[in-house]
C-alpha cells in the first residue's frame, strides 16, 4: 500500500512541477548597488495577462567586499503593467525598491535606492540594474508581441 501512496506523491510532484516551470526562466544581471554586483537566479510568473503580471523569485548575488568574494541570498518582487516595471528586493544587508520598464519580460531595465538595514553598509545608495530572463521555448513566460 506504501508504493501506491508513494508512486502517486512523486507522480503529482511531477506534474506539478511541469507546470510550475512552464512560467519560469532563469535571470542574469548586472547591478551597481555602491558597488559592482552580479546576480543570477530563477523569476516565476503569477497571472495570464499579457499586460499586467506578477514576478517573483529568488536570486543570487555575487560581489567583492574587502578583498573576498561574497555570494548573498536575495528575493525579489515585481509587478509589471504595461511594460512599467514596479518592484522590491530584499537580501541580508538592504531593502531596494525599483522602478523601471520590461520588455516582453525578456529584458529588465531598472533604477533604485538601496537603503541599508544592517550594521554593516555593503549596499546603499541610487542603483541601476539590467536583466536578462532566460526562458525555455513554448514558455508562458514571455508576454507576446501583438500587431495590429
Amino acid at each position: 500500500m506504501k508504493k501506491y501512496f508513494a508512486t502517486a506523491f512523486l507522480l503529482s510532484f511531477f506534474i506539478s512541477k511541469a507546470q510550475l516551470l512552464d512560467k519560469a526562466a532563469l535571470n542574469i544581471a548586472y547591478r551597481y548597488t555602491g558597488r559592482n554586483v552580479l546576480q543570477a537566479g530563477l523569476e516565476f510568473r503569477l497571472g495570464e495577462s499579457n499586460y499586467q503580471s506578477v514576478i517573483l523569485g529568488p536570486s543570487m548575488l555575487y560581489t567583492r567586499i574587502n578583498e573576498t568574494n561574497k555570494f548573498i541570498p536575495e528575493v525579489n518582487i515585481y509587478y509589471i503593467n504595461n511594460g512599467l516595471l514596479y518592484g522590491t528586493s530584499i537580501n541580508q544587508y538592504a531593502l531596494e525598491p525599483r522602478i523601471g520598464i520590461s520588455l516582453f519580460n525578456l529584458l529588465f531595465i531598472n533604477t533604485g535606492y538601496a537603503f541599508p538595514i544592517h550594521k554593516e553598509k555593503y549596499f546603499k545608495g541610487i542603483t541601476f540594474g539590467i536583466q536578462f530572463n532566460i526562458a525555455p521555448n513554448h514558455s508562458k513566460f514571455y508576454d507576446k508581441m501583438k500587431v495590429m
